[in-house]
């Protein structure tokens, strides 16, 4: 009789052991702007977490500083860095940068006390209600508020007029005099014009490469 070789198989068993212990590829996890993009939105638990936090720290530092601004600074420049930095006392009577100063008193009491006091309380409101927001376009909305506060205690305090003390330029391009508060509402602004693009940038390319 011929005689037939029969190829021996590998056991079932074996194979599906070494499967289930086969080590898992390692995952680099990366932190960054696009990291804090991805993040989950945050429980009502830590919303009101980061809600203190970031608005107690800000508005915190922004008073001291202004304090010390008050007591310590004359009006006239120190200058630091070559003159990049420059710290010098003053009061804008106006917005941002010393926008609509030049106002009647009456319309900037209506501008930036009454509608911004408003605003304040409405982006209070959003940030603090349970909905879905991305954990960094809630800082930095955050960050906005609570720079809005600070100058708002100000306004409310000062009889309009906003403590500033610092003045940032090279050779003839400066910044106008701001302080702690306006730096955080530029922060989130910026973050938020950030995420903007960002999505923009996600919607851009789903509709070149739909499913």
């Amino acid at each position: 009789m011929p005689s037939t070789t029969t190829a021996n198989a590998p056991a079932s068993g074996s194979s599906s052991v070494a499967a289930r212990t086969m080590p898992a590829p390692a995952t680099t996890v990366t932190a960054g702007p696009s990291s804090l993009a991805a993040s989950p939105a945050p429980t009502a638990a830590s919303r009101w977490g980061w809600f203190g936090v970031i608005t107690l720290v800000t508005v915190g530092i922004d008073q001291w500083t202004k304090v010390l601004a008050v007591r310590h600074l004359p009006v006239e420049p120190w200058s630091y860095f070559n003159d990049t930095c420059r710290l010098q006392l003053a009061y804008n009577t106006g917005a941002f940068l010393g926008m609509a100063g030049t106002w009647s008193e009456s319309a900037r009491f209506w501008l930036l006390t009454v509608l911004n006091g408003i605003f304040l309380v409405g982006l209070a409101g959003v940030l603090v209600w349970p909905w879905r927001m991305p954990l960094g376009r809630f800082i930095a909305g955050a960050g906005i508020l609570a720079g809005g506060i600070g100058n708002m205690i100000d306004r409310v305090t000062n009889d309009g007029k906003v403590t500033d003390f610092m003045n940032l330029g090279l050779v003839s391009v400066r910044t106008g005099i701001f302080n702690v508060a306006d730096m955080a509402i530029t922060g989130g602004a910026l973050l938020l014009a950030w995420y903007w693009m960002r999505e923009e940038q996600t919607a851009a390319n789903q509709s070149a490469n739909p499913v």
